[in-house]
């Protein structure tokens, strides 16, 4: 299977990063910049347009993680990531970012849908993970609503403005 592949599901393209236009590129560098967004990643910083470029071009020879553009309807929504792959354990970390200048309604429900769908259906995973910074409350709130379950903690594991912060450590088994 190739993951480096564009997917649709449902009307929705999935466009992966390799495949992207330099447009395309910049739409998604000036989101994932975006206050909002940064905030909560381990990365944090404002990321440089060759920085971005250099990590779209080592993504060509990547065999583990993996991102995608999603779109509906032409619009841009949002950013989804398989991260650590493992094929022979059947297991992966994920990420996902919502465009903020996105004014669809349910973006994140329809971002994790096309994850799972992604990860269970395509790439017939067992198991995902994610790490969510404690303290993004909204984060950890939605993804236990979607069915992802607690399974540990690191403490103090991310250094944001001076503060050590824990980060939860969250899965869902493909049922």
């Amino acid at each position: 299977m190739n993951l480096k592949e564009n997917f649709t599901f449902n009307g929705i393209l999935l466009k992966n990063f390799t495949n992207a236009s330099i447009e395309e590129k910049e739409m998604v560098r000036e989101c994932r910049n975006n206050e909002g967004v940064r905030k909560w990643m381990y990365s944090d910083g404002v990321i440089y347009q060759e920085e971005h470029l250099n990590f779209i071009e080592n993504l060509q020879k990547d065999n583990k993680n993996f991102y995608w553009i999603v779109y509906k309807d032409e619009k841009f929504i949002g950013v989804i990531s398989l991260n650590n792959i493992n094929f022979k354990n059947k297991n992966s970390y994920l990420g996902l970012y919502s465009n903020p200048f996105c004014e669809l309604k349910n973006k994140g429900h329809l971002l994790i849908n096309c994850l799972k769908k992604l990860a269970f259906d395509t790439v017939e995973l067992h198991s995902l993970k994610l790490e969510v910074i404690e303290e993004n409350e909204r984060s950890v709130d939605f993804y236990m609503k979607i069915g992802f379950k607690e399974e540990g903690l690191l403490k103090e594991f991310v250094l944001k403005d001076g503060k050590w912060l824990n980060v939860i450590i969250m899965g869902i088994l493909n049922r």
